[in-house]
């Protein structure tokens, strides 16, 4: 055994490395089946590694790399194997052995961008064949093992505050929220969506975790007596890290009644429609290993699968989501909900990782340490977590930018319509009540809403898509009392979150003030 080489080995891997056919068939990190002498092996429920390019390296070095992959298969994860195969393909396009003339022009020849990275994971490949006595020519390692790479840089979407990848701004944040629950509450979205979307707002989870959620994981417990409401608990799988297994670790989250509520009758809807579909009831077993978001595959491979198989497939991620389908579905609610960038001036892009960019910072935002943010964002220690400390922006805008700004107009704050006045309202409603603000004496409006509303007016109001502010209302008298709020908050608090708490109401304010004013110019 070659000791230079020791510091890179993270298992004991002689079990896997013998010399006979037998050992053919290994076990990815994920639990999948492979056959090491197949062009294809499946490596988890949405990856597949293809390693028949192999076979355009010399002889001597291919039974060295198929069972140095294999070894990264077993032990890491599908997407580490991948890219150790684009590397190996990328470094073929040079050399097809491991010559210095194919290394150097497989270093000038790699795209700029991403050549650091590229390299160190090539690099990280031949030593671990290196570590596994495979043969790898002296002067070539001795050359590649003198380069001095720099460390990927972390962070940058959140250090820099990119308005396309990185944290969502407070406003965009509150309208995310705003705008899910009032189309929930429209039913323009389902359970299941809610439910999506929700998740990703309130654990700031990677889409990896959540797609191996089971109905299972959510529990619930009306046993606690300082409280009347039901509390719900989350078991969330953990899946980062090299070899981490399906479902093999889990960490506890806490969720707010309301959430919890709209996942218990998300998970009572599918479990009703998939027995309707299915033309049979589950048994309790088999209700709580269902995959709380299924992919459009479950039915039709329940229906294929053997009566006394159909737990073992349920405990697969084989009926889960990708992340990539998660992901996808995400982006899709988000682009429903109609949100305006008040950054871009155009329609928020959703990734599921802004809004675990936004848990860091806004934790940050809020004083928590390197410890605290590792906690809630599941990181397993600190060592990324030092981007949202060393760089906590004010997530809401100062007053004076969200006034001045040019692409305020655009923000999807106000999401009401503009009527003349009360009676204009009353074609809308004929129920619809006025909206006062008692500070200033006056009312602003009409409520269009049918409904019975608790929601603190008009606060609330300038935010909800029912409300029918009046073009001639004194909204001015609502901003002012709005923006001294917002002083008085700021002079006797020492609290950002807090001074905060309106800015979307204030933006909202000057969205229908802006409005009347272009209401009144038709009028002339």
């Amino acid at each position: 055994m070659n000791k230079q080489h020791e510091s890179y080995a993270n298992a004991d891997t002689s079990q896997y490395f013998k010399s006979d056919s037998d050992n053919r068939i290994q076990i990815s990190s994920a639990g999948f089946e492979f056959d090491t002498s197949d062009r294809k092996w499946v490596l988890d429920s949405e990856t597949n590694a293809y390693v028949g390019f192999v076979g355009s390296y010399p002889q001597e070095y291919q039974e060295s790399i198929i069972k140095t992959l294999a070894h990264f298969a077993i032990t890491c994860s599908a997407k580490y194997v991948t890219q150790h195969i684009s590397e190996l393909k990328r470094f073929l396009k040079h050399e097809k052995g491991f010559t210095l003339a194919g290394l150097m022009a497989y270093k000038m020849l790699t795209p700029k961008g991403s050549r650091e990275q590229s390299i160190s994971v090539l690099r990280t490949f031949l030593r671990k064949m290196v570590y596994l006595d495979f043969y790898v020519p002296d002067e070539f390692m001795k050359e590649f093992n003198t380069w001095i790479l720099k460390g990927r840089e972390k962070g940058v979407p959140v250090s820099s505050q990119d308005p396309v990848e990185g944290p969502y701004s407070e406003l965009e944040f509150r309208a995310i929220q705003a705008a899910l629950d009032f189309k929930y509450a429209d039913h323009t979205i389902t359970d299941r969506e809610y439910s999506i979307v929700k998740l990703f707002l309130a654990t700031f989870r990677r889409p990896a975790n959540l797609k191996q959620l089971k109905v299972k994981d959510l529990i619930a417990n009306s046993n606690i007596l300082v409280t009347k409401q039901t509390i719900f608990k989350l078991n969330i799988p953990r899946s980062k890290g090299g070899g981490s297994k399906f479902r093999q670790q889990s960490k506890a989250f806490v969720l707010v009644e309301s959430i919890g509520l709209v996942l218990t009758r998300h998970i009572q809807s599918s479990i009703k429609e998939a027995e309707a579909k299915l033309g049979r009831k589950f048994s309790e077993e088999e209700a709580k290993e269902l995959p709380m978001f299924s992919n459009h595959r479950l039915i039709n491979d329940l229906r294929n699968q053997n009566a006394n198989n159909v737990i073992d497939y349920l405990k697969t991620e084989i009926p889960h989501l990708t992340t990539y389908e998660l992901t996808r579905e995400l982006q899709a609610i988000v682009d429903k909900l109609e949100v305006i960038s008040e950054r871009t001036g155009k329609p928020l892009k959703t990734t599921a990782y802004r809004f675990r960019y936004t848990g860091g910072t806004r934790a940050a935002e809020a004083k928590a340490g390197a410890v605290t943010i590792a906690e809630l964002l599941d990181h397993s220690d600190t060592e990324h977590v030092g981007v949202y400390v060393a760089n906590s922006p004010e997530l809401g805008q100062q007053i004076s930018s969200i006034m001045n700004n040019p692409l305020a107009r655009y923000a999807s704050a106000f999401r009401g319509e503009i009527v003349k006045d009360e009676e204009d309202a009353f074609k809308v409603n004929p129920d619809a009540t006025r909206i006062p603000c008692a500070d200033k004496g006056c009312d602003v409006g009409s409520c269009g809403s049918r409904s019975v509303c608790t929601d603190y007016a008009p606060i609330a109001c300038y935010l909800c898509p029912k409300f029918l502010p009046w073009k001639d209302a004194p909204h001015n008298e609502v901003l002012q009392w709005l923006l001294e709020e917002r002083n008085r908050l700021s002079e006797t608090l020492n609290d950002a979150k807090v001074v905060q708490i309106n800015d979307s109401a204030i933006l909202a304010v000057a969205q229908v003030m802006k409005a009347c004013e272009e209401e009144k110019k038709k009028d002339v």
